[in-house]
């Protein structure tokens, strides 16, 4: 379900929006508010909360641009983690990408913040295809992405992001080139 609200959220945002302001409408009609009051009321709490997700929206894509800027936007999950521990749990970040190897800063959530150092990862080869995002995993990721499992050394490394930039850092991590981001 929550896939399919995050793949046609142009068409249910927008409806959800107006089912609200109806609701609001009516809610303040069956109280007793004059119509006038009412539709001043609506109209003024429904742009407030619009502003207000206009500005939130804004400052998410400056920072994801900002982030983007740096490399890849990732979710990973770290190599060796116990079910169940801190690190079983998906770190977001950017990841930078060279034959064999992959770079990934986490980055504190909603921020562009880095915490500590860079982890290097070196990759053998792909353990798998991608694969949607499903399970006990959905409710940790943002809808919309892959997750990629690469094999390592030792064990296995899982990498979700969006599809055109899973293939890229695939790409980048199992054929030879320069470094990229």
């Amino acid at each position: 379900m929550r896939e399919w609200i995050w793949r046609h959220r142009a068409v249910v945002f927008p409806l959800a929006a107006l089912l609200a302001t109806a609701a609001v409408l009516l809610i303040l009609r069956a109280n007793g508010t004059p119509w006038q009051m009412a539709v001043f009321f609506t109209l003024f709490n429904s742009l407030w909360w619009f502003g207000l997700l206009y500005l939130y929206l804004r400052r998410d894509q400056t920072r994801k641009s900002a982030l983007e800027k740096q490399g890849t936007l990732v979710y990973l999950r770290y190599p060796g983690s116990q079910p169940g521990s801190l690190q079983d749990r998906w770190a977001g970040g950017i990841a930078a990408s060279r034959p064999g190897k992959i770079l990934f800063q986490e980055v504190m959530s909603g921020t562009d913040v880095t915490l500590g150092s860079p982890t290097e990862i070196d990759v053998l080869d792909r353990a798998g295809p991608p694969r949607p995002v499903t399970g006990d995993v959905a409710h940790q990721l943002p809808p919309g992405l892959k997750v990629l499992t690469f094999a390592m050394v030792h064990g296995t490394v899982e990498i979700a992001a969006e599809p055109l930039a899973l293939a890229t850092l695939e790409q980048h991590v199992l054929q030879s080139g320069p470094m990229a981001s």
